[in-house]
């Protein structure tokens, strides 16, 4: 395991599970070889061989289902003041947001089978943020049912109604983040009403109520604490925790930018607030009585000083866009936004800047520096995307801005937003806070998988990968020769066409072999490199 601190067993990935076998398998054959041991059993070789590989196979599906106790050295984040402690450390962080990490939100193929994300894909973020020093992130809400998004498969499928699938994923991110020491902020349900999340008007519409009584309505509350007892008490199907005794939460989040549900659709704030305010600490002080373990994270949209007086209510948390203030005619140094923010919670309840960008890299710059220096929690960077388990990136531009999603570890392509500058940055940032040098860089993995794709190649990038060399041969076993170095997988600089086209849904072909001759078969392969090193070559990949 990545942590030697956390005894965990979980599932390993499909290709580890399958090599590993078939490794005892062909150890054991020249074995049975050697000592002709098979000639003194009452059965031939090839039935040993089967009755092995049936046994190793049993094996390893109880392993999978084994359970093991997290270590105690991985405690529930808790809370003392305005500070968070990791047992007894206090527990501070700088990182990015991850708020595909549960659903992918665009580039969905039309068989709709990306839209919750795979092993790898889960992995993949992970390991990203990792490698930037990154110990926190934060989700995205979660989906509700709306007809407008075509039997697009969501978290919260209908009135009382859960989708097992969708929560398998769920199950799958919060279970892998103890391997890669990632504490998750989980919001519950948007304000907003984005195409496939949606959100508190989707959830009223599911039981048949009007807009707006979400925050009042007795029965819909009564709806919402049914998903919530859903919710904090599930058993994880691949570590057998309750959510509500799970250490990877770092915090429950009511929900997301609730400040934005008067102001979004034209309403009052003055007679909205309080109805938010109402619900906000209702809502809390029931989390609290079912899982007393976990912190709780406002959403804004009403009195702050309501909700830090609020005993239920552990964190506040501030979003902090350069670009959108700027729209907005408002002040837009968000180093100076963030002290005013802390010097309210000082003393009282921990701030959390759980989303932050869309700014210069020296507004941003200012930010980092005053968290660092601060007692402020944490910061996350809106926002990582990852690699596409079909070949490529999934890529998110920020609302027709000039900045789009942060890939790790930054490509050429981010140049207009400086990306791998702002990532560089924030990584000096993480680990300083975390009171460690930054280490070296860590070769780029997994190996990557070689695909074809239209009438050239697209793979599954390798973690951490800069680029990546490209080798073709005339026979599976060499000599090779390199057809291209220095080749990158991200590629889209206009992502704001990009994203709503039709030809996002599907991997994009990242090298064509110009110079092939035709008729002739060639084997191709290909790796990821950094400056730490390359990955494991892929698989081989015949084309005739």
């Amino acid at each position: 395991m990545t942590n030697k601190n956390k005894i965990y067993i979980y599932e390993m990935s499909i290709t580890e599970n399958w090599s590993k076998i078939l490794i005892k398998i062909c150890e054991l054959h020249m074995t049975l070889k050697k000592t002709k041991y098979y000639l003194h059993m009452k059965m031939n070789y090839k039935t040993s061989i089967v009755l092995l590989f049936a046994s190793l196979l049993m094996t390893q599906l109880v392993l999978a289902q084994l359970k093991v106790a997290p270590a105690k050295n991985w405690p529930i984040i808790t809370r003392k003041g305005d500070k968070v402690y990791e047992g007894t450390k206090v527990f501070r962080f700088m990182s990015l947001a991850a708020p595909n990490i549960q659903q992918n939100e665009s580039q969905i193929r039309l068989d709709r089978t990306n839209r919750f994300p795979d092993e790898y894909e889960i992995r993949d973020i992970l390991s990203g943020l990792q490698r930037v020093g990154g110990r926190a992130t934060r989700t995205f809400s979660l989906s509700v049912y709306s007809p407008d998004d075509k039997d697009m498969p969501v978290y919260i499928s209908g009135h009382r109604q859960y989708n097992e699938e969708a929560f398998k994923c769920l199950d799958r991110v919060i279970a892998l983040c103890h391997e890669y020491d990632v504490r998750l902020i989980i919001p519950f349900i948007a304000s907003q009403t984005f195409g496939g999340i949606r959100g508190v008007d989707e959830f009223s519409a599911i039981a048949g109520k009007p807009k707006g009584s979400f925050w009042y309505d007795e029965e819909q509350k009564a709806d919402f604490k049914h998903f919530l007892d859903f919710m904090l008490n599930r058993k994880n199907t691949v570590n057998g925790l309750l959510y509500k005794e799970d250490p990877a939460i770092f915090s429950w989040q009511l929900g997301n930018e609730f400040g934005s549900y008067p102001g979004d659709r034209g309403l009052s704030y003055p007679e909205w607030e309080p109805k938010i305010l109402s619900w906000s600490l209702e809502m809390a002080a029931y989390i609290k009585s079912v899982d007393p373990n976990h912190l709780i994270m406002e959403a804004g949209g009403c009195d702050r000083n309501a909700l830090i007086d609020s005993p239920n209510i552990d964190l506040i948390s501030d979003h902090l866009y350069e670009y959108w203030n700027k729209m907005g005619g408002r002040p837009y140094d968000l180093a100076k936004i963030a002290l005013e923010s802390h010097n309210q919670c000082l003393g009282k309840k921990p701030l959390v800047i759980d989303e932050f960008g869309l700014g210069t890299t020296e507004n941003l710059r200012k930010l980092m520096t005053t968290i660092q220096n601060s007692s402020i929690v944490g910061g996350l960077m809106w926002s990582i995307r990852g690699h596409r388990r079909d070949g490529g990136w999934y890529y998110h531009n920020e609302g027709g801005t000039p900045v789009n999603s942060f890939h790790v570890p930054g490509f050429s392509v981010g140049f207009e937003y400086e990306e791998q500058r702002l990532l560089d940055l924030l990584k000096a940032n993480a680990f300083l806070m975390a009171g460690k040098a930054i280490p070296s860089e860590k070769v780029p993995a997994p190996a990557p998988v070689l695909m074809v794709q239209g009438e050239g190649f697209t793979w599954r990038g390798a973690t951490g990968a800069a680029s990546y060399t490209i080798e073709r041969s005339e026979s599976p076993k060499g000599p090779w020769n390199v057809l291209a170095v220095g080749i990158e997988d991200a590629v889209i600089a206009d992502v704001k066409t990009f994203e709503p086209s039709d030809r996002a849904a599907n991997p994009l072909e990242l090298f064509y072999d110009e110079t092939k001759v035709s008729g002739k078969t060639y084997y191709y392969r290909v790796k990821g490199e950094n400056k730490a090193g390359a990955s494991s070559y892929s698989n081989v990949l015949k084309v005739n």
